[in-house]
């Protein structure tokens, strides 16, 4: 029996205060750390296609055309043996790598299999995935109903949370063709329902080219278009740009000159798109951003909290040069002069901002002690 759980409750303001990571990608707006799918078309070459990808990974180079973290990777490689892997490595590089380590044979779900993951885990440090070829050979059973399918693959989803990594599954496609690339993957729903994100791998009609459907919680949806050219998938469309995130970059070179900041998102948001008008902020998002890049901004001497007084919403950021990790330097990559300081530090907070004294506001989102000094300057306290 399930012990039972105490209920916890979550207000929307911690959710939306508390400072969390950023979403990292071990392939760009592919794959990230949880519990993923590959299901394809019989003999439409999901195994080759995962080799290469775990290669890339191992050597840090990009696939089809996307970054990857680079780091250790673990393929369960369970329907195949040491005289076929040895040939499909050839065929895929002339330049093996430690960082790609292959096993053939591993426990099933439910008996020993969530362990040999973990060993995986504490094996290598680096790890960032672990692939499963395919998802049957770890199941005892051939029953596809609902409750099994969900159980099984949100017991492999839990694992590749507790240990910060992606597991990727390999899978097969259904007969029946479906408009919807995700009503194909064989079996019930419990199985898409379950994982963090779904790569569907169907043919074209011509049967030469084919599409990878990407979805899933935490990346963008998209319909690649790729071709098998003998053991590599290679891409048909452009190559994606690699887009760099500043942010960090931005608001400390902002901050350099301001030293503080009060006033709304709006303002904050408006300001930063005059100072780098190459660049896009919403003002839904500027304190999110705060949140999600807080240990990068926090070494380069920001400090921010949100305050709240008389139903105005106040976002406050401060730049202390003791704790910039940067030595005070200009990091945003197109800034070719010093920054200008401007005359006053708030010439551009609109009349919006409330003056109060500190026992009047409330700090709503705190990230450390110094940050207090954010809810009420000392000119405003009197």
């Amino acid at each position: 029996m399930t012990e039972r759980q105490e209920i916890k409750f979550i207000s929307s303001v911690e959710i939306m205060n508390t400072p969390m990571k950023k979403r990292r990608f071990i392939v760009d707006e592919m794959i990230y750390p949880g519990l993923h799918v590959l299901s394809g078309d019989p003999k439409i070459g999901k195994s080759w296609m995962m080799m290469d990808m775990c290669l890339a990974i191992a050597k840090g180079e990009k696939f089809l055309g996307r970054k990857t973290e680079q780091g250790h990777v673990v393929y369960m490689a369970l329907e195949d043996t040491s005289d076929n892997l040895q040939t499909r490595m050839y065929e895929l590089t002339d330049e093996p790598t430690e960082n790609l380590q292959y096993v053939l044979l591993v426990n099933t779900l439910g008996n020993g299999l969530e362990d040999d993951l973990r060993k995986c885990r504490e094996t290598f440090a680096d790890l960032k995935l672990i692939v499963i070829d395919t998802l049957q050979k770890v199941r005892d059973t051939v029953d596809m109903k609902y409750g099994s399918d969900y159980k099984d693959v949100s017991t492999l989803k839990s694992i590749a949370d507790e240990l910060g990594i992606a597991i990727i599954l390999v899978h097969h496609n259904r007969k029946q063709q479906d408009s919807n690339p995700n009503n194909m993957i064989l079996g019930t729903n419990g199985i898409p329902g379950a994982a963090d994100g779904l790569l569907v791998l169907t043919h074209k009609a011509d049967n030469k080219n084919a599409v990878l459907n990407i979805s899933g919680r935490g990346a963008p949806s998209l319909d690649i278009n790729v071709i098998r050219d003998g053991a590599k998938w290679k891409l048909l469309d452009k190559p994606p740009e690699d887009k760099p995130d500043n942010f960090p970059s931005e608001i400390h070179d902002f901050m350099l000159e301001r030293k503080e900041f009060r006033g709304s998102a709006t303002e904050l948001s408006d300001l930063l798109c005059k100072k780098f008008p190459s660049e896009e902020f919403n003002s839904n998002w500027v304190y999110r951003e705060l949140l999600q890049h807080d240990e990068e901004v926090h070494s380069l001497g920001i400090s921010y909290g949100k305050t709240k007084s008389n139903g105005t919403r106040s976002i406050c950021v401060r730049y202390n040069s003791e704790r910039d990790s940067s030595g005070g330097k200009l990091l945003y990559p197109e800034s070719g002069v010093p920054a200008v300081p401007e005359s006053s530090a708030n010439d551009d907070i609109s009349s919006q901002t409330v003056s109060v004294p500190a026992s009047d506001v409330k700090t709503i989102a705190v990230p450390d002690d110094e940050t207090q000094g954010c809810s009420a300057p000392e000119s405003e306290s009197a």
